[in-house]
């Protein structure tokens, strides 16, 4: 791919590009966790996971990043095609987007109010447990500056135990362990953000939920994920952040980061004392240095170029009858990040095809094209990326055309492959694959669901090296097809 600095580009192509841009908004946030864990430890209970318990576009993000920051930079931007030449029939191929933001020492400490909302109050009943609260309000206390506040809300008296020093610490816990109650969840959301608002230092705030249960499961879950969206996007307008940390019941990830995307939150799940503790002082400290916000990350694409919601392509997946799940793949061209943590990166996945090149140039009306490709190289589109940097007190915005080759010579095409992208194309689908699962197998759909999950090991096992993320997808992968054998076996589609 040819990335053109946007200073350079010729006036025609300029003109081209915007009159071709969408106006919209980019969908992020800062840490999430993906349900990687979760599905491998459902799958080692028997069964398949659940599609609710994982994320797959955090899925991808849990891979190591593939480059380096760029020196000096608060926010590190990387487009990248895995084709810059394409064949004249027509070509499917990706876009890659990565983001990446520098280290927290590029950063400077900007203190804000933590408090913390223990939803169960049975936890602190456990020693272990209390103990790592205690320890890691005593280390942010220690931390804070004096003014700020830390803080711990109480459902009874619908107020925040203010802790002012190290000595009072004690005193909230027992507080909460006194109240012996688990209350429900719209009249905390309601009362927890009244008193958040009416903090009057003018500080950023934080709001951790810790709880033992989803909160987005209900009686009414559509009702209740809409009241919770609507609390969060309200709160957020406030300078009000909100995390969720859970342990004991799985939330529904998708859901759950879906909707701290739009607040500016992390979520985390946690099986032992000491995970709780640590996460918590992640999960504080990264809030309390800001680095960019108000993320916006548009892509827009020529009329040429069609975009497809998956990419299961023939030479990798030899599956018949397979129709992807609609629902799973709600990927779009235009989302919008609250916020991302120092030393976080992102990256979005967009799966493209371009029509032959006779179809390209054969309308009359597009004459225009005609005089501003260079030989057989045509504008493809381009990714437009605005934030707001802390360090330099402004928004910046950058934009990265990209553009196309088309060629009858295979040889070349093959070895101008970005293995890069390609093997981020591959790994994503890991996710989708195995939130297909159930569904698959509900159908009894299971030669298509066991060649999906054979055909990622393959694919996995020439990428993995010593990458300890791919060989534990590889070991999960392996333990599903084998749960789906047994299955198959035992109904006789396979003797």
């Amino acid at each position: 791919m040819t990335i053109i600095p946007s200073g350079e580009l010729p006036k025609k192509l300029l003109i081209l590009l915007f009159l071709l841009a969408p106006i919209a908004a980019f969908a992020g946030g800062g840490r999430q966790e993906s349900g990687r864990d979760s599905g491998a430890e459902t799958i080692e209970g028997g069964q398949f996971a659940g599609s609710s318990l994982i994320d797959a576009y955090e899925y991808i993000n849990d891979y190591e990043f593939p480059y380096e920051i760029i020196p000096g930079e608060d926010l590190s931007v990387f487009v990248k095609l895995e084709k810059n030449q394409v064949l004249s029939i027509g070509d499917n191929f990706s876009l890659m987007i990565g983001l990446r933001v520098n280290e927290q020492e590029h950063f400077s400490r900007n203190e804000g109010n933590y408090i913390l909302f223990i939803h169960n109050p049975a936890l602190l009943l456990q020693e272990e447990w209390r103990n790592a609260v205690l320890s890691v309000l005593l280390r942010i206390r220690r931390a804070q500056q004096s003014d700020a506040i830390l803080g711990i809300f109480n459902p009874i008296t619908n107020q925040i135990i203010n802790i002012p020093d190290t000595g009072a610490i004690a005193g909230a816990l027992t507080q909460i362990m006194s109240t012996r109650k688990v209350y429900a969840n719209d009249s905390i959301l309601d009362e927890s953000f009244k008193r958040m608002a009416a903090i009057d230092n003018k500080r950023n705030t934080r709001f951790l939920w810790i709880t033992d249960s989803d909160l987005l499961r209900g009686n009414n879950s559509a009702a209740e994920r809409a009241y919770f969206d609507f609390l969060i996007k309200l709160q957020s307008q406030n300078n009000i952040s909100f995390s969720y940390m859970g342990y004991g019941e799985m939330p529904n990830w998708a859901d759950m980061n879906s909707s701290l995307k739009n607040a500016g939150g992390n979520s985390y799940y946690v099986n032992t004392s000491s995970e709780l503790s640590d996460k918590i002082w992640d999960d504080y400290n990264l809030f309390s240095y800001p680095t960019i916000e108000k993320i916006k990350v548009n892509v827009s694409l020529m009329p040429w170029i069609t975009e497809a919601r998956n990419d299961y392509r023939a030479e990798w997946y030899p599956v018949t009858g397979f129709t992807p799940t609609a629902a799973y793949y709600t990927h779009t061209q235009a989302n919008t990040i609250k916020n991302m943590d120092a030393g976080a990166h992102r990256i979005y996945l967009y799966y493209l095809r371009i029509i032959a090149e006779n179809r390209v140039f054969a309308s009359t009306a597009n004459e225009y094209l005609r005089e501003i490709a260079e030989g057989r190289t045509i504008p493809a589109g381009f990714v437009s990326v605005e934030y707001y940097s802390f360090t330099q007190g402004k928004t910046i915005y950058r934009v990265f055309p990209f553009q196309i080759t088309f060629t009858d010579d295979y040889d070349s095409y093959a070895v101008r492959v970005d293995q890069v992208v390609r093997k981020f194309t591959v790994l994503q689908n890991t996710a989708f694959i195995l939130k297909e699962l159930n569904q698959l197998v509900n159908n009894r759909n299971y030669y298509n669901a066991i060649l999906l999950v054979d055909s990622q090991i393959k694919l996995l096992e020439q990428l993995a090296g010593n990458d300890a993320e791919i060989l534990a997808d590889i070991e999960t992968l392996k333990k599903n097809r084998d749960l789906l054998m047994e299955q198959a076996r035992s109904l006789n589609y396979i003797r």
